[in-house]
């Protein structure tokens, strides 16, 4: 969690800013800071949306966190293995119960990034729209609820019928493969 901090705060750091554009923020991970491609950039950006590191409010991205209080070391650059290991914080909502995402694979769950598309397809909302309105719900819960639970919260206030994703994942957050309402 501290290098995805770390990584959040570079380019705000970098354009002495406090708000970025979606395209500026992206643009400094891959270009001006060269640590990633354009599209790990972006999920990168996606990723720390629905972790609530950062939030999107009128187009402009802003940390969920002070970057003045994040050291940036000199020669820092996020590890190779940075965007999978991000994910994986993504999917199991808490990086204090590993096990559970191990066996949430086995039975079939869905990530993070896959409800996203999910609630995005069955809304018509733009995935960021639904990032910030997770990350601003996960914030109002005090980040006390799973982020696929709040995932889905967010889904039923938008309309979107979650009947076929609520056994996969109600069965990975709760660490069983067969959950029964």
């Amino acid at each position: 969690m501290e290098d995805l901090k770390r990584a959040v705060s570079a380019p705000f750091k970098k354009n002495l800013a406090s708000f970025l554009s979606e395209k500026d923020f992206e643009f400094s991970l891959a270009f001006d800071l060269k640590w990633f491609s354009p599209r790990t950039a972006s999920k990168v950006k996606v990723l720390a949306l629905g972790m609530g590191i950062l939030s999107l409010k009128e187009g402009q991205l802003s940390p969920g966190f002070d970057v003045e209080t994040v050291r940036l070391p000199h020669s820092f650059k996020p590890a190779e293995d940075f965007l999978q290991r991000l994910e994986g914080l993504a999917s199991s909502g808490s990086s204090k119960k590993p096990s559970s995402e191990g066996s949430s694979k086995a039975f079939g769950s869905l990530d993070f990034e896959q409800i996203l598309e999910f609630i995005s397809a069955g809304t018509h909302l733009n995935k960021q729209t639904l990032a910030s309105e997770i990350n601003s719900m996960q914030d109002q819960l005090s980040y006390m609820v799973d982020i696929r639970v709040v995932a889905l919260i967010v889904a039923r206030k938008f309309g979107c019928d979650i009947e076929s994703i609520f056994e996969k994942v109600a069965g990975a957050v709760l660490g069983t493969p067969d959950c029964v309402r």
